[in-house]
């Protein structure tokens, strides 16, 4: 089909790819519905005010999402349909953060790599409030179509 969009293939992908800025503010809202996603009942409120006392280290998924799909678009390319499952995510957080910061994060393709016959994409999250970085995780994708072994692993 002419005009499609190439595919971020194994050859495609380069360590060094940039998606743009995101900036997310994190809300009292956000940390409530995400301890409700996590079926905690008991999250860590101000008993006076009802405000949250920190933002739980697992909350970086929501304040400095993993973009990897803006990141293809903006390659000038499509993401690849065939599942790409997560084989490790690795999450560094460095600074204590509060409701009502502004985080702003860049995803970046970091590593490509191959391991037994395997590709795999290895993909980085900055977040940054301000001048700081408060938090840095690293997320792996099997970048090939499945195997019919892989069934019964």
């Amino acid at each position: 089909m002419s005009g499609e969009l190439p595919l971020y293939d194994w050859e495609r992908a380069a360590a060094g790819h940039e998606a743009s800025p995101v900036t997310v503010e994190i809300t009292v809202d956000s940390i409530r519905r995400y301890a409700s996603a996590l079926r905690d009942d008991n999250p860590a409120f101000d008993p006076a005010s009802g405000r949250p006392l920190g933002v739980p280290p697992v909350l970086v998924r929501v304040y400095a999402p993993l973009r990897r799909r803006e990141l293809v678009a903006e390659q000038g390319a499509r993401y690849p349909e065939h599942p790409t499952p997560a084989v490790r995510w690795h999450c560094r957080v460095l600074r204590p953060l509060h409701a009502g910061e502004r985080i702003t994060s860049v995803t970046r393709v970091c590593d490509k790599y191959l391991r037994n016959g395997r590709h795999f994409l290895e993909w980085e999250v900055q977040a940054r409030r301000d001048a700081h970085t408060v938090a840095v995780f690293r997320y792996v994708n099997l970048w090939d179509r499945g195997r019919p072994e892989d069934r019964h692993r």
